[in-house]
């Protein structure tokens, strides 16, 4: 960590972001021996690959770090990897953050600092040559934007796109050709807060209480053309956990979303109701199941 504010830092190379693709970039970048200096803002490493690790494409890769993950993640998992049936890798998030946090530092070379975010980006011309952040300035011949909303584009006034291309733009195959009411309702994916449910026996299940406007309509038919069983199994992990990151009536949400690059104020408005919203399942589904419910934030403490 800095040792003072406003200390000076060089590195080779700098990334801001500690979600999947910035910790990855971070290990690469010193297992290939350049002095790397990673930058997070919170106190655990992996991003969506531990928060909700879901879909079955990823069975076909298990080469480099995925591979790797992959192998360590069988060492320590209590039980075997393919629990749901939305992937055959389903696995405690804790086991993963803790491989992540490993790797990085068993790396010399590689500098993890979490809770910071930046402030600044500092540019020679048209060049990027480092980051300022509260108590701390970082110099780097090559600086790599991991954030989730592209926060270093917009602090150094880089243009940038927000939302769907569509197909006319690139030609993809899957893009829309025009815009619909999917786009306009997601202009980017919905963020969701995954949260992990943990069954107790009816005796010792703890009340859950309802956050702010709780309304449960809003998650009516969540499990329409599945049923209980096969919701639950749908994100179910080893020792009696369930990972919950769903789309029909369920946690995604995206009511203004545009608000997370509107301004800080409207980000953490955001960022607050959809925690809400996720928040507001867990008297829904308890009750249904004798369940308590914990973020990812509280459950990796």
């Amino acid at each position: 960590m800095p040792k003072q504010s406003n200390e000076l830092i060089s590195c080779d190379v700098l990334v801001v972001g500690g979600g999947t693709g910035g910790t990855s970039a971070a290990i690469k970048s010193a297992r290939k021996g350049a002095k790397t200096i990673l930058v997070s803002a919170f106190e655990w490493l992996g991003g969506m690959l531990i928060a909700a690790p879901d879909g079955k494409e990823l069975e076909a890769f298990q080469t480099g770090l995925w591979g790797e993950f992959l192998q360590q993640l069988q060492q320590k998992q209590i039980g075997r990897l393919n629990n749901s049936w939305v992937s055959f890798f389903s696995y405690n998030p804790r086991l993963g953050a803790e491989i992540f946090k490993g790797w990085v530092k068993e790396l010399p070379n590689l500098h993890w600092i979490a809770g910071s975010i930046p402030l600044e980006v500092i540019k020679d011309g048209n060049a990027v040559t480092g980051v300022r952040f509260s108590d701390f300035t970082v110099k780097a011949k090559i600086t790599l934007d991991a954030t989730e909303l592209g926060d270093l584009l917009e602090l150094a006034e880089i243009p940038y796109r927000w939302g769907w291309e569509l197909h006319a733009q690139w030609g993809e195959a899957s893009a829309p050709v025009t815009e619909n009411e999917l786009t306009k309702t997601y202009p980017i994916q919905a963020p969701t807060w995954v949260v992990i449910m943990q069954e107790f026996e009816s005796a010792i299940a703890p009340t859950i209480p309802a956050p702010p406007t709780y309304n449960p309509t809003k998650f009516t038919d969540a499990w329409a053309n599945y049923g209980k069983e096969e919701f639950l199994n749908y994100g179910r992990l080893p020792e009696n956990l369930f990972m919950i990151n769903w789309t029909l009536h369920g946690n995604d949400y995206a009511e203004g979303v545009q608000r997370l690059i509107e301004s800080e104020t409207s980000k953490q408005e955001f960022l607050q109701q959809s925690l809400w919203h996720t928040l507001r399942i867990c008297p829904l589904y308890s009750n249904s199941i004798r369940a308590q419910i914990r973020t990812c934030n509280e459950y990796f403490s």
